[in-house]
């Protein structure tokens, strides 16, 4: 870790050293744009990046632009300290590991959509294709706990992705891309005002064959916004949308499968679909010098079906989601005894409610019925004060209380199988420093708690022998302990890095053990593990026509305590790093860019002995050429470049005796068009 840290001194050194070559050619209107580059993850209002105690990135809507990104899992792949793990390479079953979880970082990374929580109270995951890209403005990413401000699942970190908002000017684009497996997505979008009112409509389809046998997908996208401002003082809005897909589920492959015929499908019947819609509405008062009242309510509702079969026999499984929030919150801007402060206090209150049926056999007759509540709500409070002009001292904490009403049903008898009532209550807390030690540069230290309830499918375990089903009353939610430090720097107004530090404790994490005992494997606290890391990232205008990027990330995470004290948490890699340059408008409108990503080796998910080989590491190199002329824009590209063969995904199977694999896309392109009036 030492010598990682030593790499790092010496590139800072480097970038220094070319800072005068590099500020020979930057302009001021750059430098400003940077110095007033503000977020609103890190503290639920508009913040600048510099006085936030934590390393916090934004993908921009250059960044989009300038990418082969298909998803927004394409966009984070190449971010520090964050690892995409795709199953199918279809972009529907895809993982996203914020500073080494492992298979448990679902549950331990919470996305946002313009602030309103994805994440389900199940084992399901985000659905990464309900967010398409051409809607998004922006994405904030927050690295490291954000417990205090958002309560459950912000243990690894935030991401939240912010979509476009209209303007009063009116404009209309179309466009279309195509590429490799049958790829062929179409979108439209509008946006304008008038008066008071301004409101944005887009709609995108998308088709793909997918990389493997039976790993088809189709989806169609609609959704919109509606801005209103009553005064100067007064603004409602109200947005929504609608996602529908149906998609195949191709499987694992054995090692000699994933070697002779890495395309083929070890499933090649089972398939599955999602209707997934919300609708969000919310009020924005300013009261002036006494500060700022926000409150949001929003409605989701989501359907999942899936169809496996086995042996010439159906299992089909349906669920339904319907999830009602009210966020309200206070913001207050003034001085205390001539000292800038800010405060914020805010209540989170959610009514989560999952119906899910089960048939199995040929036909198909009923198995299992199940209703399941989870109804919870946060208190928060969080300050920030500056002891001097440049020294910020933030505080900040939250109490949150978690219900849940476990009930399922034998569908011969009516009879509940489980029926439980859980209560959980956990507390988070963050105290950080952040010191402004030049007008854009800035090095922070921070201190936090964070916490993370049970999903619903962990409170359920089943038994091997009868089928029969229990509550899992042994699992503890989790806890952990984050200390960070980091540090922003400006060489010059064009060439920046950061460096961050961090180490968390983590109590009772929850993970699945795959070993009969005597249930079917079974979700377990242990008792201790330990993520720590080096994160570092730089980027370089070196000069007027070429920008310079990178990053590079050192993770170990490891279990401190029996049974497997000493091991490494699978799925987590040592190292990963990328390295690209941007060459732009040496020919108006015309930019050209690559990218380099690698990532380390890690043992197979559910392979907490470490007693398998291990997933090998990968590299691949991404290009595009993209060229803008009036209300024209068109690009193509190539990812993996060198024809790479390589998985993102692997698992213990067998109860840890050997390894099935998850094949990743060889090489392959992505073209497309739009016109924009």
């Amino acid at each position: 870790m030492k010598k990682r840290l030593g790499a790092c001194v010496v590139v800072f050194a480097i970038l220094s050293a070319s800072g005068l070559f590099a500020e020979e050619v930057q302009t001021e209107s750059r430098a400003q744009v940077l110095m007033k580059e503000v977020v609103v993850t890190g503290t639920r209002f508009e913040e600048e990046i510099k006085r936030i105690p934590a390393n916090i990135t934004v993908i921009d809507e250059e960044d989009i632009r300038n990418s082969n990104a298909k998803s927004v899992p394409d966009l984070l792949r190449k971010e520090e300290g964050i690892v995409v793990r795709d199953w199918t390479g279809n972009r529907k079953q895809v993982e996203v590991d914020l500073r080494g979880f492992g298979e448990s970082s679902p549950s331990n990374v919470l996305v946002l959509v313009d602030g309103r929580r994805v994440n389900q109270i199940d084992l399901s995951g985000v659905d990464w294709t309900q967010i398409p890209i051409e809607n998004i403005e922006r994405i904030e990413i927050l690295r490291g706990t954000g417990s205090v401000l958002y309560g459950d699942n912000a243990v690894g970190g935030v991401i939240n992705i912010i979509t476009k908002i209209p303007s009063q000017e009116f404009s209309f684009s179309a466009g279309t891309r195509f590429g490799s497996y049958g790829l062929n997505a179409n979108q439209f979008s509008v946006r304008g005002g008038q008066g008071k009112f301004r409101g944005s409509l887009y709609g995108v389809y998308e088709s793909t064959d997918g990389y493997r046998e039976n790993s088809e997908y189709r989806a169609k996208d609609v959704g919109g916004k509606l801005l209103f401002d009553a005064t100067d003082s007064l603004s409602f809005n109200l947005s929504g949308s609608y996602h529908s897909d149906d998609f195949g589920l191709p499987g694992s492959l054995s090692i000699y499968e994933l070697n002779t015929k890495r395309r083929s499908a070890a499933t090649p019947l089972d398939e599955g679909s999602t209707g997934d819609g919300y609708l969000k509405g919310g009020v924005d008062l300013a009261l002036g010098e006494h500060g700022d009242l926000v409150l949001d309510i929003s409605y989701r509702k989501r359907q999942t079906d899936f169809e496996y079969i086995y042996y010439g026999s159906a299992f089909l499984q349906d669920v339904l989601i319907e999830t009602w929030s009210i966020t309200p919150r206070y913001v207050w801007n003034g001085a205390i005894s001539g000292h800038k402060n800010t405060l914020i206090v805010g209540l989170d209150l959610y009514w989560v409610e999952q119906d899910a049926k089960s048939r199995f056999g040929s036909p198909a007759s009923l198995t299992g019925l199940s209703n399941v509540e989870k109804n919870s709500y946060g208190l928060y409070v969080n300050n920030e004060f500056s002891i001097l002009r440049n020294l910020i001292l933030s505080l900040g904490g939250r109490y949150e209380a978690a219900d849940y009403l476990l009930n399922q049903k034998d569908p011969v008898t009516g009879s509940d199988t489980v029926n439980a009532d859980i209560k959980e209550r956990e507390p988070a807390y963050i105290a950080g420093l952040t010191y402004l030690y030049s007008e854009k540069s800035s090095l922070f230290v921070r201190a936090n708690r964070s916490f993370r309830f049970p999903f619903t499918d962990e409170l359920i375990e089943t038994d091997q022998a009868t089928f029969a089903q229990a509550t899992n009353q042994d699992l503890k939610p989790q806890t952990g302990r984050h200390y960070e430090t980091g540090i922003r720097h400006f060489f010059t107004t064009g060439l920046e890095a950061n460096l961050s530090l961090y180490r968390a404790e983590i109590k009772n994490e929850i993970f699945y053990n795959p070993t009969p005992k005597p249930f079917f494997g079974t979700n377990e606290n242990h008792p201790g593990t330990l993520h720590q890391g080096i994160e570092f990232g730089f980027s370089a205008d070196l000069m007027k026509h070429l920008t310079l990027y990178g990053n590079y990330t050192y993770e170990k995470a490891t279990f401190e305590e029996e049974p497997f004290k000493g091991n490494n948490v699978p799925a987590v890699p040592r190292h990963k790093g990328n390295l690209g340059f941007r060459i732009h408008d040496m020919i108006p409108g015309l930019v050209f860019s690559a990218d380099y990503n690698y990532v380390g080796s890690s043992f197979l998910i559910s392979d907490q002995a470490n007693q398998l080989e291990k997933l090998d590491d990968y590299y691949t190199i991404d290009a595009r050429l993209s060229y803008s002329w009036k209300q024209l824009k068109a690009f193509a590209g190539v990812n993996n470049l060198t024809d790479k063969k390589y998985s993102q995904y692997g698992v213990a199977g067998g109860s840890g005796t050997f390894g099935v694999f998850y094949p990743s896309p060889e090489r392959n392109w992505v073209a497309g068009v739009e016109f924009v009036f």
